[in-house]
C-alpha cells in the first residue's frame, strides 16, 4: 500500500496536470492580494458572512466617498488604490473563508490518482499482483487526503507571505490566528476530498468524473437554495453547506457551530467513500 502510495506521489509530479492546479492556485491568491478582496466561486451568500470581517475596519467610511456607479467604472489598479485606503481588515482571514477554491485544484488529486488508473486500464496491472481492492482503496484514500491537505496548508502559507509582501502587514493576521483556521478547516477539507475519491471510484473515467465533478458544487447549491426555499428552511441551516461552511470556520464561529459542523463532515466521509468502496468493490475491472 505505501509503494502505491509513493509511486502516486511520484507520477503526479511528472505530470504537467499537478503543475496546473498549482497555476489555478496560484492565479486564485494573485487577484485576491491585488484586489485587496477575496474572489470565490459559488454561492454568492459568501459575501455577506466574509463581509462581518470588515465591520472592524473603515471600510465603509472609505467607500461612501465614492458612488456606486464611480466604483463599477474603476479599473483594477484604481480600485486596488481605493481599497489601499481601508485600515483594520483582515485579508489573509477572508481569502481562507473562500478556500472552496480549492475544490477545483482537488478535483486534479483525485482524477490523477483514481480515473487516471482506470482510463489507462493501469488498474488491472495493478490488481493482478499482490494487491487487493482494499488496500488498493485505501492507498487511493489515503494519497488524496494527502494531496488535498498539502494543497490547502500551500495555499495559506503562500497567501500569507505573498499578502504581507505585497500589501503589508495592514492586511495581515498573525500566523499563529492563520494556522488555526487552517487547522479548524481540515475537516470540510477531508469532506470534500470523500466527495471526490467516491464519485472518482463510482464514474472510474476521466471524462465521465470530470463531468460530474466540475459543475458540482454549483448544481449542489442551486438545488439546496431552491429546495430550501420551497421548504422555507431557515438560513442558518444553509450555513452548514461546505462553502459556507469552510467561511463560517474563518470567522470566529461558535463551538456549538463547529460541533455541527464536523459531524456533518463525518458524515460526509462515510456516505461518499462507502459509496465508492461499494461501486468499485463490484465494479468489472478491464
Amino acid at each position: 500500500m505505501i509503494n502505491i502510495i509513493r509511486s502516486d506521489f511520484y507520477r503526479i509530479f511528472r505530470g504537467i496536470a499537478v503543475y496546473i492546479a498549482i497555476g489555478i492556485m496560484l492565479l486564485a491568491i494573485g487577484v485576491s492580494i491585488y484586489m485587496i478582496q477575496p474572489g470565490y466561486i459559488g454561492n454568492a451568500s459568501v459575501g455577506d458572512i466574509n463581509n462581518e470581517n470588515f465591520k472592524t475596519s473603515n471600510y465603509d467610511e472609505v467607500m461612501s466617498e465614492y458612488t456606486l456607479d464611480e466604483l463599477r467604472a474603476m479599473s483594477l489598479s484604481d480600485y486596488r488604490q481605493v481599497m489601499l485606503k481601508v485600515t483594520g481588515y483582515e485579508l489573509d482571514r477572508d481569502i481562507l473563508g473562500t478556500n472552496i477554491n480549492l475544490y477545483y485544484v482537488f478535483i486534479f488529486a483525485a482524477a490523477l490518482a483514481v480515473t487516471v488508473d482506470f482510463s489507462g486500464s493501469s488498474i488491472k496491472n495493478t490488481l493482478t499482483s499482490a494487491i487487493s481492492r482494499r488496500k488498493y482503496f485505501l492507498s487511493k484514500l489515503i494519497f488524496v487526503n494527502l494531496m488535498c491537505l498539502i494543497f490547502l496548508f500551500a495555499n495559506t502559507y503562500i497567501m500569507y507571505f505573498a499578502n504581507i509582501i505585497f500589501n503589508t502587514k495592514q492586511f495581515s493576521s498573525d500566523i499563529s490566528e492563520i494556522t488555526k483556521i487552517t487547522v479548524m478547516q481540515i475537516p470540510p477539507v477531508l469532506a470534500l476530498a470523500a466527495v471526490l475519491t467516491g464519485i472518482a471510484f463510482i464514474t472510474r473515467k476521466t471524462a465521465v468524473f470530470n463531468t460530474v465533478a466540475i459543475p458540482l458544487i454549483m448544481v449542489f447549491q442551486l438545488i439546496l437554495n431552491i429546495v430550501a426555499a420551497a421548504l422555507s428552511v431557515q438560513e442558518e441551516y444553509l450555513h452548514y453547506e461546505l462553502q459556507l461552511m469552510l467561511a463560517k470556520l474563518a470567522n470566529n464561529p461558535t463551538e456549538s457551530y463547529m460541533i455541527n459542523a464536523y459531524l456533518i463532515c463525518g458524515g460526509i466521509i462515510v456516505l461518499f467513500y462507502t459509496a465508492g468502496w461499494l461501486s468499485f468493490r463490484k465494479a468489472e475491472i478491464k
